[in-house]
């Protein structure tokens, strides 16, 4: 019997940066490249079900062919940030069985065999397994940014992780463009209160709270300065993985200051 895998939201940082060395990229680096590993057994995985913020569509789309290659979805950086190279094998008999498990659960979805691997998926993947040796399906992420609707999303995907398939989230638990440009090394966290209610929410004991407390973000304190209306994106796969996390209470495994400024979070949950 396999494994139940994990399923786990983390940051990926901006662009290539956490790989280019930038230093203020430093503590996320290292938790993607050696901290990861101490919480997910990469070697019991079957495959990675990866849902990146940097792919949005009217309905959740699902990559499934063979291969993909990368898509370098950003610009202005060295020449070397786009020679990466990441030749994990993609998984389509899997892809196809998500899209049945999802026509199944009311949720419309569509296979696309050709859209490149977006930053969401090698930046992280780069640090956490170089090696390129798991499969995965790359998910979008819904444009409606509906909190209800991924969260349904995660649900319908949990059981996979039955198999040893885990089910991976990559965005940012703070995005807000404008601060990143603008507000940063303030020497104090803005969003103390916004990450507070965040990790009460994804380690309640019980997974109604869990629920309601993520169908109801945009109210809380914060949660615009964290993540600018109509530009919440980089939350929404997080509340796809804790969708996933069944009944599972979850556990905050990353908990750092970006530029002394912007408090980044990340979470687990193991049991189902």
């Amino acid at each position: 019997m396999a494994t139940v895998a994990p399923a786990l939201f983390v940051n990926h940082g901006g662009e290539p940066l956490p790989l280019l060395g930038d230093k203020e990229h430093a503590g996320l680096t290292v938790f993607l490249r050696d901290e990861v590993k101490k919480h997910v057994n990469l070697k019991e995985l079957k495959a990675i079900i990866l849902v990146t913020a940097h792919w949005e569509e009217d309905v959740v789309t699902i990559s499934s062919g063979k291969h993909h290659d990368l898509y370098f979805d950003y610009y202005g950086f060295p020449p070397e940030s786009y020679k990466y190279r990441y030749d994990a094998p993609g998984n389509p008999e899997l892809a196809n069985r998500i899209h049945e498990k999802l026509k199944n659960s009311g949720i419309d979805s569509k296979l696309d065999p050709k859209r490149g691997w977006d930053h969401g998926v090698f930046v992280p993947m780069l640090l956490i397994n170089p090696a390129a040796d798991i499969p995965i399906v790359q998910i979008s992420v819904l444009n409606s940014q509906d909190p209800k609707k991924h969260y349904e999303l995660g649900e319908a995907l949990q059981e996979f992780r039955k198999e040893g398939i885990a089910i991976l989230g990559s965005g940012m638990s703070y995005h807000n463009m404008r601060e990143f440009r603008f507000g940063r090394n303030q020497d104090h966290v803005v969003n103390t209160e916004f990450d507070e209610y965040l990790t009460k929410v994804c380690t309640a004991k019980d997974e109604k709270s869990r629920r309601e407390g993520l169908y109801s973000w945009r109210d809380q304190p914060g949660a615009t300065e964290a993540h600018p209306v109509r530009a919440a994106e980089h939350f929404m796969p997080l509340i796809v993985v804790a969708g996933a996390g069944g009944t599972a209470q979850g556990e905050r495994i990353f908990n750092w200051d970006m530029a002394n400024t912007f408090r980044l979070s990340a979470f687990i949950w193991k049991g189902l």
